[in-house]
């Protein structure tokens, strides 16, 4: 394989918005039980917001991550998000995201009282949300594909959404 062709290609992004969202925990089922493959679990999203240079509104409630846990790794987590954004000027945006979450080890853990205090540097959260929307001022959003840097926050996750140009 001749590499040299590829030189000129590089990843170029720029930032999307950023984004919160807050699990329902009072209505979620939550942890189903280990099934035949992995342990499934079910969160709801109570609320939410999104801001961007180009975009800003908030999380409807009703959506939910439908997230599972390896059998073999149990600090793995591949999550599979679905959710309605609403931005400030009504118009609905339809986003669903998979990616994984792979939690500090034990050593990391232990020395903090609460998960959403450690550094987002010492672990791994990563998605990849994809938009639907027929809004005409949004529908540039159907295009794009993003990445999302996670962190853990009290209640929920918050995510810093690029568009890959």
């Amino acid at each position: 394989m001749d590499i040299k062709k590829y030189k000129d290609i590089d990843l170029e992004y720029e930032l999307l918005c950023y984004a919160e969202i807050f699990i329902d925990q009072n209505n979620s089922p939550g942890n189903l039980g280990q099934n035949a493959w992995n342990d499934q679990r079910v969160a709801y999203i109570l609320s939410g917001s999104f801001e961007g240079p180009l975009i800003k509104g908030k999380v409807l409630p009703g959506g939910g991550d439908w997230p599972i846990f390896s059998n073999q790794r149990p600090n793995i987590m591949k999550s599979d998000v679905r959710a309605v954004w609403e931005t400030d000027d009504k118009a609905k945006i339809f986003v669903t995201y998979t990616g994984k979450i792979i939690k500090p080890d034990e050593r990391i853990l232990s020395n903090h009282k609460d998960i959403t205090d450690i550094d987002p540097k010492n672990y791994y959260f990563r998605m990849s949300p994809d938009f639907s929307t027929d809004s005409k001022k949004y529908f540039w959003l159907n295009d794009l594909v993003t990445i999302a840097i996670g962190r853990l926050i009290p209640n929920g996750v918050g995510y810093k959404i690029f568009k890959i140009k």
